[in-house]
């Protein structure tokens, strides 16, 4: 395994940088409220300002979370979305993070409940886990969702046990029930008491990983290694003769937004520097060398991204992924797949969602996969606000709707086998 400790050394290369794009163009948006019955969730449209509304069985509010994380204006769209038409009766828009259409149908009027505070007993927040969980396939029993309510009741009884003490074991509640919706990717987030839980727990701690990713950060600045797209992607020849790509991420590759044109944009003509790059490399050596695709810190972003990225890297005809029968599929110049002679992808515990169905493409492509299982996060999620305040996230589609590029089902919850196994001291050194 010696031969891997390398990774964090002996870079070298030149520096880029990319800038922004200008953003799309808007389309004219007719006032009315918007239904999008996969979403769950309502737009309102007034004077081409859109508003976005949860919505459950129960109850429908006001939310900062979830599909469009704020209020936009079609002209500016500082959202997640593109607008790509819009009519008297639908509004179609495109996910800038995978491509997928989606479509909100118009409604006569808003629910009455989406006008009302949301009542925000313990009760309620079990109440509305459950039917977010219901509406996103992964329903809970009738006996355990009797269990958690009585639960939350007990809970609503106790006026004497101390506020916090009440959050704290709400919390708790609310983790099990996440624990008990068989989503191994379900989080639940509690700003007010600064909790967070993750149904799928890793197996390297937090500290190692933390200290592991800031120490490679620490060593790609100080090294000669050449970056772009806001430190996303690193590239560059090593030592020990194999050429580095370091995908930190795939989002942010722009200043504009977390998900945008821009960002693809500055992902390709940092591709046209690294082509470059591996041009002057096999010049200089008489040899194509294996590329080393670091992915161990990379928890996902743009399907887009990764689409391009693999296409980049080896060009297929087949999509990244297909959602939903929706092919994701993204290919822009320049076409690397003559300049190297594929290599090795690393991939850990943390290694997750876009960066898992990169990681795929890139084994169907002729890649090796080495270190620790995936993540297992292929499902894009969806983000809801509970009636105190809390977030939950959960996966979006049941796992037989995710499959790769050739129509394989994805390890939902069980992630890629790397084919060749690395120890944790490898993978996340501490020194």
């Amino acid at each position: 395994m010696s031969a891997f400790k390398w990774i964090l050394c002996g870079l070298i290369g030149l520096l880029a940088a990319c800038s922004s794009s200008t953003p799309p163009p808007s389309l004219t948006l007719n006032d009315g409220v918007y239904w999008s019955s996969h979403y769950q969730s309502y737009l309102v449209v007034d004077d081409a300002i859109v508003t976005r509304y949860q919505w459950t069985p129960s109850q429908c509010w006001a939310a900062d979370a979830g599909l469009l994380p704020r209020v936009f204006s079609s002209s500016q769209n500082p959202g997640q979305h593109i607008w790509i038409g819009a009519g008297e009766r639908t509004l179609v828009l495109q996910r800038l993070s995978d491509g997928l259409p989606v479509m909100f149908t118009r409604e006569p009027f808003l629910p009455r409940h989406c006008d009302t505070p949301p009542d925000a007993s313990a009760v309620a927040v079990v109440d509305t886990v459950a039917e977010i969980l219901a509406q996103f396939q992964h329903g809970l029993s009738q006996a355990d969702l009797l269990r958690w309510r009585y639960e939350a009741s007990l809970l609503d009884k106790a006026t004497s046990m101390p506020k916090l003490d009440r959050k704290l074991a709400l919390f708790q509640v609310v983790s099990e029930v996440l624990e008990d919706s068989g989503d191994e990717h379900a989080f639940v987030l509690a700003n007010d008491i600064q909790r967070y839980h993750r149904v799928s727990d890793f197996a390297v701690g937090e500290s190692q990983r933390e200290h592991s990713r800031q120490k490679l950060l620490r060593d790609l600045r100080n090294s000669r290694l050449s970056q772009s797209c806001n430190e996303g992607l690193w590239w560059g020849l090593l030592a020990s003769g194999e050429y580095y790509i370091g995908v930190q991420r795939l989002h942010l590759y722009a200043a504009d937004a977390a998900y945008s044109e821009a960002g693809q944009r500055c992902l390709q003509r940092a591709l046209r520097d690294i082509e470059d790059d591996l041009r002057l490399t096999a010049q200089a050596t008489g040899l194509k060398p294996k590329l080393l695709i670091d992915l161990r810190f990379n928890e996902g972003g743009s399907l887009l991204l990764a689409s391009q990225l693999a296409n980049s890297l080896v060009s297929r005809d087949e999509p990244l992924t297909i959602i939903r029968q929706q092919a994701v599929y993204e290919q822009r110049t320049p076409n690397l797949g003559e300049l190297h002679q594929r290599g090795t992808v690393l991939i850990t515990e943390v290694t997750a969602s876009a960066a898992e169905h990169l990681a795929q493409a890139l084994r169907l492509r002729g890649f090796v996969l080495r270190g620790q299982n995936s993540r297992g996060a292929f499902a894009p999620t969806t983000v809801k606000n509970l009636p105190n305040g809390w977030v939950v996230g959960l996966s979006m589609y049941a796992p037989q709707e995710v499959v790769d590029g050739r129509g394989t089902v994805l390890p939902e919850g069980v992630g890629l086998t790397p084919d060749e196994p690395l120890p944790p001291e490898v993978l996340f050194p501490a020194k």
